[in-house]
């Protein structure tokens, strides 16, 4: 198992037409939209670490403080159910700590909202899109250590926002 940075071409080459990969696509046209392949890690798995197993983008804002953004996570139809998702998302953290970023947050659709919650993830509210927020101050190794407190200026100013990405339900 490796993870490494994962072009287009190669995230591209292991899409299949099982069902279950129908998100590909659109991880492909949303990374291609927003411009975001340099931020994507694979997991790589096989004799030779030739099978992609799965992908996540996070960004980085580039206002202080810092917060991780993730973009999107997609785990291959053949790899479900083998940890890859959990694997993707505990690198993702690790590096925004690594970057010493302070906050993290994931904007769930509904169908992802049980296992981010089984990562440990908390949800503030519904956004417009019906998606789920999560924001958190970075806290310790675990999303679960996470200080997920609607009182604290940068996470109220995110479930709060007008318009795009803020919560017209908040929890």
């Amino acid at each position: 198992m490796t993870l490494r940075e994962t072009t287009r071409d190669e995230f591209v080459a292991h899409i299949t037409e099982d069902k279950a990969d129908a998100f590909a696509k659109t991880f492909v046209a949303k990374a291609d939209m927003q411009q975001q392949w340099q931020y994507c890690i694979g997991y790589w798995e096989g004799a030779a670490d030739d099978e992609l197993a799965g992908a996540i983008i996070t960004t980085r804002s580039k206002k202080t403080p810092y917060v991780f953004n993730l973009q999107l996570l997609h785990t291959f139809a053949k790899h479900r159910r083998k940890g890859v998702a959990r694997i993707l998302t505990q690198d993702s953290l690790d590096r925004a700590q690594g970057l010493g970023t302070s906050y993290y947050r994931v904007s769930a659709e509904p169908d992802a909202v049980v296992f981010y919650e089984s990562m440990g993830f908390k949800f503030l509210g519904k956004q417009k899109s019906g998606c789920s927020l999560s924001m958190f101050k970075i806290n310790g190794k675990n999303f679960a250590d996470g200080i997920y407190d609607l009182s604290d200026p940068i996470i109220h100013a995110a479930a709060y926002k007008k318009g795009k990405g803020g919560c017209v339900q908040v929890y």
